[in-house]
């Protein structure tokens, strides 16, 4: 397992941990700065509420009524946002047993981030990026299966599947960025708030 370190507030991407980067590694082009990062990525919420109303509707249809009390859905929602900091650690605990990541918070982007100037592979690092999802995939899969007439448990989970499906978002922008650029057998690290691959 990777040491991990709760680094608490982040002021701004300047306090993000320094890597020693080979002198043959390429820069991925990918937006630096956090709050325009989150915006650049903002397309890629869409497949993920989309899924999240399609499984909603289908459940609706066939049970031909309500089946989620609305109350207990906004119940789920924040208890997906408290899950926040489990996103970051599902992140962390994937890196390799030798690296350290660093936990935190940054309050300007209302945001938490895992960071690591680690170099991991490419597709551990595309599985690191995308893992967090379970948050929203099993209480979607939960909710999909669930009793119609369970409409405070079905609440709950959907929303805790919409905040956990759509919380991945900018992750999925990264590994987009990565699957574009970087070849299968590269190494990645990062650099600050910057993104290299060497191989």
């Amino acid at each position: 397992m990777p040491k991990i370190i709760w680094k608490g507030i982040i002021k701004s991407e300047k306090d993000f941990p320094i890597a020693e980067i080979p002198k043959n590694a390429k820069k991925i082009d990918s937006e630096e700065d956090m709050k325009k990062m989150q915006i650049k990525a903002l397309p890629f919420m869409i497949p993920s509420i989309f899924l999240c109303f399609i499984c909603m509707i289908v459940k609706t249809f066939v049970a031909s009524q309500k089946v989620i009390n609305v109350g207990f859905l906004f119940l789920g929602v924040i208890i997906g946002l408290l899950l926040i900091i489990v996103h970051e650690l599902l992140h962390a605990i994937a890196f390799p047993k030798n690296a350290t990541v660093y936990i935190g918070i940054m309050p300007r982007s209302l945001t938490a981030v895992a960071l690591s100037p680690s170099p991991v592979k490419r597709n551990r690092f595309i599985f690191l990026s995308i893992l967090p999802i379970i948050l929203g995939l099993i209480p979607l899969v939960i909710f999909c299966f669930s009793s119609n007439s369970l409409k405070e448990l079905n609440g709950i989970l959907f929303g805790m599947a919409i905040m956990g499906m759509v919380g991945v978002y900018p992750d999925i922008y990264n590994i987009f960025n990565i699957l574009r650029e970087v070849p299968e057998n590269a190494t990645i690290q990062n650099n600050k708030n910057e993104t290299y691959y060497f191989e």
